[in-house]
């Protein structure tokens, strides 16, 4: 198992800020915690969030290793093991071509909860620094396909939204299922004013797909309330 800063090379929007980057119900700009809906706990419709592929929430490291090589049909020896240095949490790294095909290829990191040691998070980032080839128009098609993608897959509307701006770029989807797991859609950027229309333009720099295993309550480290 080969070790890399593959986390720290590749730096993306943590799922927590995309997860607070519009509040679920909201068709305007929101840049306030997300808020979970009223009845939430009520609403056992839509598919369940349980992981990416065939790599689920609460595996060991061990169990994602197996899960990559069968998903992906490469070797063990191409996946990274690093380390978020500030969650303390465990980090497996693989880069995956054509995971849409003729998307380009994609960086994804498997997230281990700092306790529990096991699978909470998947991050899945296209972009220029992962794959040269990468252009702005790619990242707007694959995020195209991957926003029509989800809205077909059946999310309620009280627990899911798209379409929404923020600081950084474009929130094109975003839903929880009823166990509160989540799943993000963000296309990130520079945003700059046309001079001619006057309109804002993003200038598309990356594409994150995030998998998220109750991100209200992350199994991340953190000092306790009253330490110090």
């Amino acid at each position: 198992m080969k070790k890399s800063s593959f986390w720290i090379r590749f730096p993306m929007q943590t799922f927590l800020a995309m997860l607070a980057a519009a509040t679920i119900g909201t068709a305007a700009r929101a840049d306030g915690p997300a808020v979970l809906p009223a009845n939430l706990a009520v609403d056992m419709t839509g598919p369940s969030i349980v992981g990416f592929r065939h790599a689920e929430f609460g595996m060991t490291p061990a169990e994602v290793r197996a899960t990559i090589t069968n998903d992906f049909h490469i070797p063990l020896g191409a996946i990274s093991e690093g380390e978020n240095a500030l969650q303390h949490t465990e980090v497996l790294s693989v880069r995956v071509p054509d995971l849409i095909p003729g998307g380009g290829t994609a960086a994804i990191s498997y997230v281990f909860g700092y306790q529990t040691h096991r699978l909470i998070e998947i991050n899945i980032i296209w972009s220029g620094q992962v794959d040269p080839k990468t252009t702005p128009t790619l990242l707007y098609q694959n995020g195209q396909n991957l926003q029509q993608y989800f809205a077909t897959e059946g999310f309620p509307a009280n627990r899911s939204i798209g379409n929404v701006a923020t600081n950084s770029g474009i929130l094109l989807f975003r839903a929880l299922d009823p166990k509160g797991n989540a799943v993000v859609l963000a296309l990130n950027g520079t945003l700059t004013k046309d001079a001619k229309s006057d309109k804002t333009v993003l200038n598309p720099a990356a594409l994150t797909l995030a998998y998220a295993s109750d991100p209200a309550h992350p199994d991340v480290f953190s000092i306790g309330k009253g330490s110090f």
